[in-house]
């Protein structure tokens, strides 16, 4: 501890005469003490109680602040782990009955470089300068609550769950404030205790805190500063003591809103006005376990889908975007199936047994009302419980529907788990269809007594009285590897549908198929090349039989450079090899139809994307090669212009020139982000999408308003446009004012 002193003496001197932390000088670095990387060691810090609470407003001149315990430094977990940050920071944490209060001391000798441009609550911060706090309530080092800021105050927040799956969708009730001055930025955050499930009987919660310094890409973290480490891993989080007398309230929670909508039609010549009203109540029944019930749920105000075109002969994957069913998620996830996030793939998955987003949206997209739906998520003891049960609302083509989903599963060993899922309903047809599972998850961070292990393996069985369908029970079966570590990656997966494996509420694209997945990837980090921060050498291969072994399709990508560059940019070169075996014709585009063949084809990838750390970035994917029996180049561009935190732009165009025997064809696709945030709060954000297959023109505008922390204004405008040899005309719009707030007692 001794190697501190210096730094102590300064802070010591600087707060005895009435400075603040964040006006005070910046504390020297450092080494870092051997015991801080001993494999297992995991930092405590003790809570300070309060009786009057800090004014949150970033200014950290609270007489608790300076006599609060310090955290001691944030270690680099990346690039060189284990290595002094180059800028110190520190942290300390009061509370009182109701609330719990961090504050934040990032110290930096160049404030005038601090990247601070995004102001738009929930957005992604990773283009800024942030800073991460994780809570693990119950200190099951399991699942937490997430959240990151960066120094203008915005804020974004999530849930995760079992150390592997984060939910930024969720939306919690907090608040914060952040100053930079001439020595750095620093902050302070406020989370009413209402906004956690917790034990009010233990008196220790996991904790952990990251800092990224986005100009030198340089990241922080105060447990466990390996470079595959997540902030999320709470395994491996640190611990936060001292907490008593903590009141969780009566555990109610209301949710209610009231909404207008005014819809103009000009291809049918109507127009009309709807008044609506509705919301959510929550109660928790216990502090691990909660209920909600949801009357007339709404989803106005859920992000528009981004327009995909499809060159395949499989449906396309749009995720759920809606709220309530996006808050405890994680208790439904099964089997390792829920995607992970692979540079190239992206997250696209491959079969899902269930998929929130077919309750509430008919196969074509359109939205089908729910009359209401009830929810319970949480722990009894050692078991992991979800169930939901929703109502439909009748359409035209269908009465009313009912569908169910239950998820239990049981907490083994020390990461891992057991479960079963159940779903029933069909909400597309009157038939009636069940789906029954079971699933193992195994998870260790002792793998050879230093890697994280993942595995997973699964077991579905589907019956319907769908007429296309076998009565029979039907199977689908199979499981994952992941191996993640600083250096490399490995993954290899396994999966069997059934012919007659129906699904109704999850999502598979194929059936009567066997799928192979493997992904390899080396990605070192050269010492003896100043400009290159990681290289990357990776292959991902697929390949899909039907069930007697013959060839359905195949894909391999090699990736024999991924250049990572000191400044943040990034090249990458790959080689691409596809093969497709349709059994049936089918239409790829209008009016040009595939034939039933063997093909086979390779195709080169170069891609390039600039450090999102200037205001001007941009990114640019270049495919060319066979296709099919032709030829396909594809050019897709994205440019990002922040000039300040109130204004953003993105400007996306993608183009496609198909040429084949049977037809040539080419696709176009537009795409135009205008965002504007009055403050970290209050943003008008506006898509504009346009591609030449519809001949359409969509374009969505929400002005979001949280004028106290849980209570929002919504104003939400969509417009679609048909490109008609005049021009654009307009065909139709929607505009829905929503007001919502959320009351916790």
């Amino acid at each position: 501890m001794s190697a501190y002193l210096p730094r102590i003496l300064i802070l010591t001197f600087a707060l005895s005469l009435g400075l603040s932390a964040s006006d005070s000088p910046i504390p020297e670095m450092q080494p870092v003490p051997d015991y801080r990387m001993e494999k297992g060691f995991r930092p405590e810090i003790m809570a300070a109680r309060v009786d009057t609470p800090p004014k949150i407003d970033g200014i950290l001149d609270e007489e608790i602040w300076k006599t609060a315990p310090s955290s001691g430094p944030l270690i680099q977990n990346s690039p060189y782990p284990g290595e002094p940050m180059l800028q110190p920071s520190e942290f300390r944490v009061a509370y009182d009955d109701n609330f719990i209060y961090v504050a934040l001391w990032h110290w930096d000798a160049e404030p005038d470089k601090i990247v601070a441009r995004l102001m738009k609550r929930d957005e992604s911060l990773r283009a800024d300068d942030y800073s991460i706090v994780v809570l693990d309530t119950f200190n099951d080092e399991r699942n937490s609550y997430w959240f990151r800021i960066n120094p203008n105050g915005t804020r974004q927040d999530g849930i995760t769950s079992n150390n592997r799956n984060i939910n930024t969708q969720w939306d919690g009730i907090w608040d914060a404030k952040t100053q930079v001055t001439d020595y750095g930025w620093f902050a302070e955050l406020s989370f009413p205790l209402t906004t956690f499930s917790f034990d009010p009987d233990s008196d220790t919660w996991g904790l952990n805190v990251t800092r990224n310094i986005k100009r030198i890409d340089q990241r922080g973290i105060w447990s466990t500063p390996r470079r595959s480490m997540r902030s999320y891993y709470v395994a491996e989080a640190g611990k936060l003591k001292g907490l008593s007398g903590l009141k969780q309230g009566l555990g109610l929670e209301l949710n209610p809103y009231i909404l207008g909508t005014y819809s103009d039609d000009k291809v049918t010549g109507t127009d009309d006005f709807d008044f609506e009203w509705g919301g959510d109540f929550r109660y928790r029944i216990t502090p691990k376990m909660s209920a909600t019930l949801s009357y007339n749920t709404d989803f106005a105000a859920a992000e528009t889908d981004a327009r995909q075109v499809n060159l395949t002969r499989f449906s396309l994957f749009f995720p759920e975007k809606r709220r309530f069913f996006l808050e405890d998620s994680g208790v439904f996830n099964f089997g390792g199936l829920g995607g992970r996030f692979r540079r190239r793939s992206r997250t696209t998955p491959v079969f899902l047994p269930y998929f929130s987003r077919r309750i509430g949206l008919s196969s074509r997209g359109q939205v089908v009302p729910l009359v209401g739906a009830a929810k319970m998520t949480g722990r009894v003891g050692e078991f992991d419980i979800g169930v939901i049960d929703a109502v439909l609302d009748s359409t035209d083509t269908l009465d009313s529907q009912n569908v169910f989903v239950g998820r239990v599963s049981r907490q083994v060993l020390e990461q891992s788990s057991v479960g079963v899922l159940a779903t029933h309903g069909d909400p597309n047809s009157e038939y009636d269809n069940l789906l029954l599972g079971s699933d193992f998850r195994f998870l260790t961070n002792n793998f050879l007594s230093r890697y994280r292990l993942e595995a997973n393996a699964f077991l579905l069985g589907t019956e319907s009285d769908d007429p296309r369908f076998s009565k029979s029970l039907s199977p689908s079966f199979g499981g994952n590897v992941v191996l993640p570590a600083d250096n490399f990656e490995l993954e290899g997966a396994f999966l069997q549908i059934d012919d007659d494996f129906n699904p109704a509420l999850g999502f598979a694209p194929r059936r009567g198929i066997r799928r192979y997945f493997t992904n390899l990837t080396y990605q070192p980090q050269p010492q003896s090349i100043p400009w290159l921060r990681r290289y990357y050498l990776t292959y991902e291969g697929e390949v899909v039989t039907d069930l007697s072994g013959d060839l359905q399709s195949a894909n391999h990508l090699l990736t024999p450079a991924g250049l990572l560059f000191e400044s943040a940019d990034y090249l990458e070169f790959g080689l691409e090899h596809s093969s497709d075996v349709p059994q049936e014709d089918f239409e790829i585009s209008e009016g040009v139809v595939i034939p039933m063949d063997d093909y086979s084809w390779t195709r080169g990838i170069v891609t390039f994307e600039s450090a999102t750390k200037r205001s001007f970035s941009f990114t640019h994917e270049l495919s060319f090669g066979d296709f099919y029996d032709g030829t396909r180049v594809e050019n897709s561009s994205e440019i990002t212009y922040v000039p300040s935190k109130h204004f953003a732009s993105i400007v996306g165009y993608t183009k496609q020139n198909v040429e084949l025997p049977q037809g040539d064809f080419d696709i176009k696709l537009m795409t135009l982000t205008a965002l504007i945030n009055f403050t970290p709060d209050f943003t008008w954000s506006n898509l504009v999408q346009y591609d030449n297959i519809s001949d359409s023109m969509g374009i969505n505008s929400r002005l979001i308003w949280e004028y106290k922390p849980g209570a929002k204004i919504f104003l939400v405008i969509n417009q679609s446009y048909l490109d008609e040899t005049t021009g654009f005309v307009r065909q139709q719009m929607d505009t829905t004012l929503k007001l919502s707030s959320i009351f916790r007692f």
